[in-house]
């Protein structure tokens, strides 16, 4: 094994700036919802468009930066993104309109998130491990957890204590000098660039090649697979995730109890995060991606019938532990079919199609709340939604090749 192998610090840092962008973004918005609309005077279903905006926008940057990441230094990619996160942020808080904020969250937070968030942390991950990679993309996928159940409690502390416009101001300065002290000093795109090996081992793993260009993954059947299973089953997490704390104000809940149940499931998903990294090394992967929906479908059960806050919050912390587990079984399943070199352009063009069923599910969340001013309607639907997810995952074929 390699002395002081630096894959760990790699994926440390790439965890840090994963957590913060993921924390002060999709995890927060649902603080915004009550601010923007009392002060645009908007309906809940037009709020929800400044999600679905962030969504397609970091889908679309996501295939640009995959595309790009071949050929330009992650390290710089991180830098130019903190750099239009920070920019976006202070644009948001001076902003007067709501087409002024759907621009800025489509370009510049966008390209931020995206080239200094998740992405990106889940891309240096899959280079710097191999057989260690389950449990190295489970710690990865904790990061937006850790963001949700970290930054997003302060960034609601911020929004009552001094209104959203500053907490953007505060939030969007601190997190970019954190992340720009990470990314210079931690951030190495491959270990072969600092004359190291995947997992810290002594010898060249083979590389799995499935396309000449980036473009011919398309041709990949189960590039295709993978993002209809992965986009169904993120298109009912991510209408749930937006919604967690309006669905416990409509039930009468305070604003903090309302914002203790997306807390706690994203605490919960913490540790079910590292569980499925674990899993995924040593079950099945469409096995553990099955299991992730069944237990995505208990959420939305118990949501439907629970009304009690002390109950609510008891199913929260223990069906979450795996709701955020489509992160590392779907990167994993993803390195495992396309390798190191090809994860990202493939990872980067499946956020076109997950996405747009991500924001198809956000659309009519919001859509049903307005017409029955409750869930139960949405939840439903997305039930069966979940179950196809798995049924889609049953037909990938895994590789066993980095």
């Amino acid at each position: 094994m390699i002395q002081n192998f630096k894959g760990w610090h790699v994926l440390g840092a790439s965890f840090t700036t994963a957590m913060l962008m993921a924390g002060a973004t999709f995890y927060s918005f649902q603080h915004f919802v009550t601010p923007i609309e009392s002060e645009f005077s908007l309906s809940r279903d037009q709020v929800n468009l400044g999600m679905i905006a962030f969504l397609l926008s970091s889908a679309i940057w996501a295939a640009i930066v995959g595309k790009s990441i071949t050929r330009i230094n992650p390290k710089l990619l991180a830098l130019l993104g903190i750099t239009s996160f920070a920019i976006g942020f202070l644009g948001l808080s001076v902003s007067q309109s709501p087409k002024q904020m759907i621009l800025i969250i489509s370009l510049p937070v966008g390209f931020g998130f995206t080239a200094c968030g998740p992405f990106i942390a889940n891309t240096l991950t899959t280079n710097w491990f191999y057989k260690k990679r389950g449990r190295a993309l489970g710690i990865a996928a904790v990061a937006t957890s850790a963001g949700g159940f970290l930054i997003q409690p302060i960034f609601s502390y911020l929004i009552h204590s001094f209104g959203w416009r500053l907490a953007l101001v505060y939030m969007g300065i601190s997190i970019s000098l954190i992340s720009v002290i990470l990314i210079s000093r931690y951030f190495i795109s491959t270990p072969e660039v600092v004359g190291q090996f995947p997992d810290g081992i002594n010898q060249v793993v083979k590389q799995k090649v499935v396309a000449k260009e980036p473009s011919m993954i398309l041709k990949n059947r189960d590039f295709w697979v993978i993002s209809l299973a992965c986009g169904l089953l993120l298109a009912s997490d991510q209408a749930l995730l937006v919604s967690l704390k309006p669905f416990g104000e409509s039930l009468g809940f305070t604003n903090t109890q309302a914002t203790l149940i997306p807390t706690v499931v994203a605490g919960s998903a913490i540790i079910g995060k590292l569980l499925i990294g674990w899993l995924i090394e040593r079950i099945d992967k469409r096995l553990v991606f099955a299991l992730v929906c069944l237990s995505n479908i208990s959420f939305l059960i118990a949501a439907i019938f629970v009304t009690s806050f002390s109950t609510l919050i008891t199913v929260s912390a223990i069906v979450g532990m795996a709701i955020g587990g489509i992160y590392p079984v779907w990167t994993g399943i993803t390195a495992d079919t396309f390798g190191r070199v090809y994860f990202a352009p493939a990872i980067g063009m499946m956020n076109i199609f997950t996405v747009l069923l991500a924001v198809i599910a956000v659309g009519f969340v919001g859509n049903s709340f307005a017409k029955h001013q409750n869930y139960d309607e949405a939840f439903t639907i997305l039930i069966p939604v979940a179950v196809l997810a798995a049924v889609v995952m049953s037909f990938v074929r895994i590789n066993k090749e980095i």
